[in-house]
């Protein structure tokens, strides 16, 4: 969303994704999915990654997308769940690599910016995924992201670092490294294993945007930050639920806001209740008194 991009962007976020689009969606000019391309002055520069299987449909998605402005266009090979790869879409292409050669070649042909995949090494362990990839690099593409996993195995199990290795020494584009990009020692361990141009943070962004100021700093100096104290997470709670409620509307935004009280508060001593608290929050004033409880004595 918006406000997670913009706070992300404030510790130091160098791209962003909006949420990812479904083209028959934003084809049918869905109201929820054109919020979704919602954006402001400084939320650039930034990428827009499109979900679908239909060559037709995602022409005509692109057309849509003109109106709109923002700097990359990816498009996803990688998401393992269900109800997108029980349409044929998402990570489900990846046993298709004809189709998703062909939308390639669409975008890199039609879209006004430079254009991305994202894939994943396979779609079940002991597929090859050095062919994959260069199946997206042949279709003209400028880098790709491979998340270190097969679909099958969703988020569970371990990352495949020495898939990605393989696939970097014998692509010619970027490659940017995904999959468990929690912290700068993980950061760091993609980079030294796989020879990747960059990393992709997307879960470990929630809760933790100041991920980015960390990274940063390792790839400046080689040192790293100490953690954020309750006193300065609570600070970047407020101003995140701030940007929710300006953004959504202080029902809707605190209503949104739930999950991401839940993420910033995982770790810290005595927030148990707080967390079955928040389930109940419905207002800016409720909000901002659960967050002085997290900081009370009494959480400690």
């Amino acid at each position: 969303t918006l406000p997670l991009r913009m706070i992300s962007r404030k510790f130091g976020c160098p791209f962003a994704f909006v949420e990812m689009i479904d083209a028959g969606s934003l084809t049918h000019a869905a109201r929820k999915t054109f919020e979704l391309l919602k954006s402001v002055p400084g939320d650039r520069p930034l990428g827009v990654q499109l979900l679908g299987a239909d060559p037709d449909m995602i022409s005509r998605a692109l057309e849509k997308l003109h109106s709109f402005e923002f700097d990359l266009l990816d498009f996803n090979i990688a998401c393992p769940k269900k109800k997108v790869t029980g349409k044929g879409k998402g990570a489900a292409l990846l046993k298709h690599p004809a189709r998703f050669k062909k939308i390639l070649k669409i975008l890199v042909r039609e879209a006004k910016v430079p254009v991305t995949a994202k894939i994943r090494i396979g779609w079940a362990e002991g597929e090859d995924a050095v062919k994959i990839a260069a199946t997206a690099e042949d279709a003209g593409i400028n880098a790709l992201v491979v998340h270190g996993r097969t679909a099958k195995q969703g988020y569970s199990g371990r990352v495949d670092y020495p898939a990605i290795a393989r696939i970097k020494k014998k692509l010619k584009i970027p490659l940017i490294a995904s999959g468990d990009i929690f912290d700068v020692p993980l950061a760091a361990k993609m980079f030294t294993e796989t020879g990747c141009d960059a990393v992709m943070v997307a879960r470990g962004a929630l809760g933790n945007p100041w991920i980015f100021s960390a990274l940063g700093e390792f790839l400046r100096t080689g040192t790293s930050m100490p953690p954020l104290d309750r006193k300065q997470v609570a600070e970047v709670i407020k101003e995140h639920y701030d940007l929710c409620a300006d953004c959504f509307g202080e029902e809707r935004g605190t209503l949104k806001f739930r999950k991401f009280f839940i993420w910033y508060t995982h770790g810290f001593a005595g927030v148990k209740r707080l967390r079955r608290k928040i389930e109940r929050v419905s207002d800016r004033r409720e909000l901002y008194a659960l967050i002085e409880e997290f900081l009370s004595d009494s959480c400690n």
